[in-house]
């Protein structure tokens, strides 16, 4: 998309070509604008000032034009939680208020990443990203919108997920632990529990003693 902005459209007509991107690292400014370093960052400065351009994370922007086009916004947040941080996909704590699993109301985007644990925030949300091994990163599909897309967990994966983070909230496996997290286990569909099962086998034994204590609960 950026060579294609570059080969084919000049001067003032490529920036708006790139409010049409929704995810630009300063070095794709830097390409297609033809600037310095100096007259770059004097460039963003300017425009993030104006709110023409929106800094996302170090380095990272977008224009603000593109979320003026239609229903843009509405996703952005979704697609930038698995941008900011790749490779991850939206889980846990998100994805299962999504589903109406959660007794309580959760704000920001709860991230699984290959990459060490982190957190950003910025105009668009707060963005907590938690490491987990390679052989456990599944169980999640894509969604898209425009020239958007971006990873979600299974509803299965999402509850998985979201007690593999929490294994240490259990010492006695048992019931009066597995309500106090207030999960709405009931849409939980024999379907969900048999692909939970299969991310028990590359799990610590310790998932496989609070899957026991759920079914008994």
């Amino acid at each position: 998309m950026i060579e294609k902005i570059k080969n084919k459209v000049n001067g003032k007509a490529r920036e708006g070509a790139l409010g049409y991107i929704p995810f630009l690292s300063k070095t794709a400014l830097a390409v297609t604008l033809d600037k310095n370093v100096n007259t770059l960052r004097n460039t963003i400065d300017y425009w993030v000032k104006n709110k023409t351009l929106i800094r996302l994370k170090r380095g990272f922007y977008v224009f603000g034009s593109f979320l003026d086009k239609k229903d843009n916004s509405l996703y952005y947040s979704k697609f930038l939680a698995t941008k900011l941080i790749e490779p991850s996909y939206l889980s846990m704590e998100f994805i299962l208020q999504e589903y109406q699993m959660l007794a309580d109301v959760v704000y920001g985007y709860s991230v699984v990443t290959l990459k060490k644990t982190n957190f950003i925030e910025n105009k668009f949300g707060i963005f907590n990203y938690s490491s987990i091994k390679k052989d456990l990163f599944t169980g999640f599909s894509t969604e898209s919108y425009g020239s958007m897309s971006w990873y979600v967990a299974s509803k299965a994966k999402a509850l998985f997920d979201y007690l593999y983070f929490n294994q240490g909230k259990f010492t006695a496996f048992s019931k009066r632990e597995i309500l106090s997290l207030r999960l709405k286990l009931g849409v939980m569909s024999a379907k969900d529990w048999k692909e939970y099962e299969q991310y028990l086998d590359k799990a610590p034994k310790k998932m496989s003693q609070i899957y026991q204590a759920m079914k008994g609960s």
